[in-house]
């Protein structure tokens, strides 16, 4: 039986805001016992922000690609965040005229400068010219960004960034326009694991939804995963389903089950 769903939010639950059908279905699953969470690429404020008045979260938040993990009540009760010396090392070797670096550090958005293709992403950010040069960042670096419209440049710097760091840093394409350096290790799925511990649920009592690479490694690894059906080729081949929307997900979910009671 799926007792819990761990969902995404940038285009899988969020469009420019969480639409009625969705949440009434969530609601309306919460109700029957099936625990809602949500994994995200967001900072936790971010998170909490775009939920809280359309859906009754009563499940925990993973945040930032799985560097951060908060329960029910909000408590943080697991951070993996990148060391400092090897956040140090990532800036001092990157060089890009046509990207720009952002970091997820202390619950905040960090851009190096301004970027009109990070406002697609959000406007919630700070621009701190001068956070290359800080002397210590305290091990709260969650993750470390690059983003720009220029596809060809980000995978250039995927190709470089792989190279010099693979033994401590998993890092991928989060959306389109957007790149992602997490500690080795630190990951949706990993996050997801480490709930499922503290629930004493294994992982086919989890159904897992997602749209985006940075949800591959939850989607790949559970029975009952959902790919949004506009998602990328990658994205859609990980899930063993797909799904036109979260309340689609749901009505399917709820399928299975019954058909699990026999």
């Amino acid at each position: 039986m799926i007792k819990y769903i761990f969902c995404d939010l940038d285009g899988t639950l969020y469009h420019n805001g969480i639409s009625e059908e969705d949440a009434t279905a969530i609601n309306d699953i919460e109700k029957s016992g099936i625990k809602f969470n949500i994994a995200t690429g967001r900072v936790f404020t971010q998170a909490v922000k775009m939920t809280q008045d359309d859906i009754s979260m009563n499940g925990y938040y993973i945040c930032e690609n799985g560097s951060y993990i908060y329960d029910c009540n909000k408590n943080l009760v697991f951070k993996g965040t990148i060391d400092d010396n090897i956040v140090k090392k990532v800036i001092a070797l990157y060089e890009s005229d046509k990207a720009t670096m952002y970091f997820k550090y202390n619950g905040k958005v960090v851009l190096l400068e301004d970027n009109d293709c990070f406002k697609i992403y959000s406007n919630e950010y700070l621009v701190d010219k001068e956070f290359a040069t800080k002397n210590t960042y305290n091990g709260l670096v969650g993750n470390i960004g690059i983003v720009s419209k220029d596809v060809d440049e980000l995978y250039r710097l995927e190709s470089f960034l792989i190279e010099e760091f693979n033994d401590v840093l998993d890092i991928y394409f989060s959306s389109e326009y957007t790149l992602n350096l997490v500690p080795k290790g630190v990951s949706k799925h990993e996050a997801i694991i480490n709930v499922c511990k503290v629930l004493e649920v294994s992982l086919d009592e989890i159904a897992t939804i997602g749209d985006s690479p940075n949800d591959i490694s939850m989607l790949e690894t559970t029975k009952y995963s959902f790919a949004m059906k506009n998602s990328r080729k990658e994205v859609i081949e990980s899930a063993n389903y797909t799904a036109d929307a979260v309340d689609d997900a749901i009505r399917k979910i709820k399928e299975i089950n019954k058909n699990l009671k026999g």
